[in-house]
Order: structure tokens, then sequence, then C-alpha cells
């Protein structure tokens, strides 16, 4: 069955009740910034202005994400992630940085300027009828302004405080004294509203005084999910959590990989190896080419990772910079077929990956006119195409990731990697990946020319295009 013709990846029928998988490798997570995404009409009244770009949306709710659950499942993703929802509405700094979500005033509400409980509650309960995770943003090593204690009494100690951190860092959550009002916020959207994860930002803000305290956070968490599958839950068991901690991967051995703390963090040196110019199979973003394709789809202790037991999230874009496409000439003839190869990675990687809205459709990030160049891709959210290269770059990205959902060697995978170049001259790598536990195997191929591929012990022929990276299941 191969996905470079176009056919075969159906899926399976949107709106229905699916199941969805625990291994967290195959986490396939599109990420949503809400206030610039989409304005669902009967939600909350959305913000008036956030930190991003002039002229786009900064009214998005939670209603609008509702909305669009099934666009996002016709990607193949089986999660979302959403910035904050927790009320920001008192935080210092002014409506621009309280619309972000970043800087919350209460962790036990859900900010009004976005929904009401019952539209966060139909949210979660519809994507999990559409077997999607939701991964909630959790900010625990800062705040914009938390007075009151949780619902179980416990008080958030505010105290600014220096990290564990060979660069620096502070944060103004202190630990351990803050360490059961965390916990509580951590288990408490889980066995009220069956979430299934969290995205952690600034992560290294919870390592203080010689204690990577995602040890304890991570056990409340992993503890409840184990509660909820014994009693016959769906929901709100997986319990993954993903870390943000910017740098290479010794820094995040040093950081929240350290002694167990996390499991998963976002893969910020794949993401350079990928997301950069590839006109040519040199320049910055694939230096090596095919070669750093072939790195980034290598095992995480390979990579210098700290042991093959942590599941690193790789990723194009997030809310924090430049968009991918910034990094490619939209009047180049081969613009979205470059970015098919950057998804195709995405889909072809051994452990979670995360889709940033917008991506989909080759959306370029704006100008903040003298703003924070950290926001320019908070650009306006939508559901539909504009030219017929942004639909063919949409409907490709649903194929490949649809096709990695439905086999488990595409995220798992132990891989076979050949690189050759052919008599008209395409530098090619072709990968067999095999999944050992359910002998799941598939083969991808990467081209840099138009191709006839010939394999001559299975007695057959493919058409590869040039930059269209080629999927297929083996028997």
């Amino acid at each position: 069955m191969a996905l470079g013709l176009l056919t075969a990846i159906t899926g399976r029928a949107f709106g229905q009740t699916q199941e969805a998988p625990d291994d967290q490798r195959s986490l396939t997570i599109y990420q949503i910034m809400v206030a610039s995404f989409i304005h669902g009409e009967g939600g909350g009244p959305g913000y008036t202005a956030m930190w991003g770009p002039d002229g786009h949306t900064k009214n998005g709710n939670l209603r609008g994400i509702t909305q669009a659950l099934d666009h996002i499942r016709s990607l193949g993703a089986n999660a979302i992630w959403m910035t904050p929802v927790f009320d920001s509405t008192r935080a210092g700094g002014g409506e621009k940085l309280q619309a972000t979500g970043y800087f919350t005033n209460d962790f036990f509400k859900i900010d009004p300027n976005f929904g009401t409980d019952e539209d966060f509650r139909e949210l979660v309960d519809e994507a999990h009828k559409r077997g999607m995770y939701v991964i909630l943003d959790g900010v625990f090593g800062h705040h914009g302004g938390v007075t009151a204690p949780s619902p179980s009494g416990h008080m958030l100690d505010t105290t600014s405080v220096g990290c564990d951190r060979p660069d620096g860092g502070t944060g103004n959550i202190k630990y351990p004294e803050s360490l059961p009002y965390i916990k509580e916020v951590a288990t408490y959207w889980i066995d009220r509203y069956g979430i299934d994860g969290w995205r952690l930002d600034q992560a290294y803000q919870a390592m203080q005084g010689g204690r990577n305290y995602w040890l304890d956070i991570r056990k409340a968490v992993e503890d409840l999910a184990a509660e909820r599958r014994a009693r016959g839950e769906r929901w709100g068991t997986l319990g993954y959590m993903v870390g943000e901690d910017w740098g290479p991967a010794e820094r995040v051995n040093a950081g929240v990989y350290k002694d167990g703390g996390l499991l998963s963090a976002f893969d910020f040196e794949g993401k350079e190896l990928i997301s950069g110019p590839m006109q040519e199979l040199t320049g910055a973003g694939l230096e090596n080419g095919w070669d750093d394709v072939r790195t980034v789809l290598s095992r995480p202790s390979v990579r210098g990772y700290l042991n093959d037991r942590v599941i690193p999230n790789l990723y194009l874009t997030n809310h924090d910079g430049y968009r991918v496409a910034d990094h490619l000439d939209p009047a180049d003839p081969l613009f979205y077929q470059k970015l098919m190869t950057r998804n195709a990675i995405l889909a072809a990687y051994n452990g979670p990956v995360t889709l940033y809205y917008g991506d989909e459709y080759a959306d370029l990030s704006r100008d903040t006119h003298g703003g924070q160049k950290d926001n320019i891709a908070r650009t306006s959210g939508h559901l539909d195409a504009r030219t017929p290269g942004e639909k063919a770059l949409k409907d490709y990205i649903g194929r490949v990731m649809t096709f990695r959902r439905d086999n488990p060697a595409m995220w798992r995978g132990e891989p076979y990697f050949k690189r050759y170049r052919t008599p008209s001259g395409s530098d090619v790598l072709e990968i067999v990946k095999t999944d050992k536990a359910s002998s799941n195997r598939v083969r991808i191929v990467f081209s840099t020319g138009d191709e006839s591929l010939l394999w001559p012990a299975e007695g057959r022929r493919a058409e590869v295009k040039a930059w269209v990276p080629f999927f297929e299941k083996l028997d």
C-alpha cells in the first residue's frame, strides 16, 4: 500500500468513538495557541489583544477548538495540546500577556475569556469521541498572581527562587513548599475531566535545591492514571508529560531528564537539524543532507540522549519561534514539496511528534512591527486551504500521519538505512523500519528527484516524486 500514489490510506470515519493507542511514542499532537486560533460562536468572548502579529486573531476560544476537531483528526493527529487555558485575567502585564495564559492567577479555573467549565468539558469529551487525547499546558515554575489556596487548602509559595540550570534561570514557585499545591493541579484536571497529559512550560524551573521535582509530580500523575486504568476508565490514563527544556541533548540530560524526572522533552536539537532550508543538500537546517534525516530517525542514545528509555518529542514549529515555512522561498516551485519532506520526517520519527496549527497550510510568520520576535508565529488559525498548493500539503500530511498512526513501525520500529545516488543523479535515502512486537514493516523513500525505483527481490517498481517522500506497508 503506497502512500506516494495518493491512494490507499483513507482512515476511519471521523466523529465516531475511536480507540487511541496507549504507547506514548505513538502520539501525533496538534498544538493550538488558544487566543490566536479560532473564535467559535456561542463560546467565550476571547481577548482583544495578545503578544502576536498585528491584524491577526486574538479572540480564540474553546468553542473554536471544538469546532475544529474534525479538521485536526483529518490530519492524522491523535492528540491536541492547548496553550494554557487557566484564568489569567488578573495577571500583571496587561491583556497582551494575560491572553497567552502563561501567567495564570488561578490554576483551578478556566479563563472566562476562553469559555466555561461546560465548554471545556464538551471539548474534552468531543476530542475523546474522536480518539484524541487532550494535553494541557502546565506552567508549574512561575505564575501571574496566585493568592488563593487549592480546593484542598494547599498554598503556593510564591518566593522568587533560582533554578538548577547551568546558565541560570529563576521562577516564582518555590519547591518543596509548593509541591502539594502543584501535585493537586496536575491531578485535578485528570480526575475531574479525564485529560491525558501535560506539556510543561520552562520545565527546568521545577529543578531546585539539587532535586528534580518532576520525579514527585510525575509520580502523582502516573499513580492517578494507573488508578483510573484499574477502574476501567478509558481516558485520563495516559499520563503523558513533555517538558520544555531548550537546548541540545546534553543540556536536557542534565536538565529535566536528570534522575528520571521526565521521560519526554521537546527535541530542539532534532528540530534545528531538519527545519531549515533544503534548496540544496547543504546549508542551514540540513547541512549533511539525508544524513541529518538519518540522525534524527536514529535511537535517542545514538544521538546523545540519556538512554533509549527517554522519548524526545520532535517538532518543526511552535508558538515561540519562526514557522517552518519561513525557512523556505515561497517562489520556489518545490516549496510545498520541501515542506512535505519535513512533515514526512516527523511521520517517520521514533517517538511522539508535534504539529503546529497552520503549518498544514504552509502559513508564514508575520512581522510584529517592532514587537517580540518570539511571537511572530501566532497567526490566525484557519481550517480551509486557500491555494491548490496548500490543499496538496494538507492532504499529504493527513495521509502520512494517518499512515504513521496505523503502522507502529513508523513510531517505534528499528530502522535500516540505505543511501545511494541514481544514474540520473538523484540522492536517495531508503529506510525500512520493522516493529518486532507486531511484525509490522514499512518502507520510506526520500529523493531529490523524480525516480522510478526498482526493487528486484520484490519484482516491482515504484514511482517516487522529488521531495515527496514515498511510504508503503510491506508484507
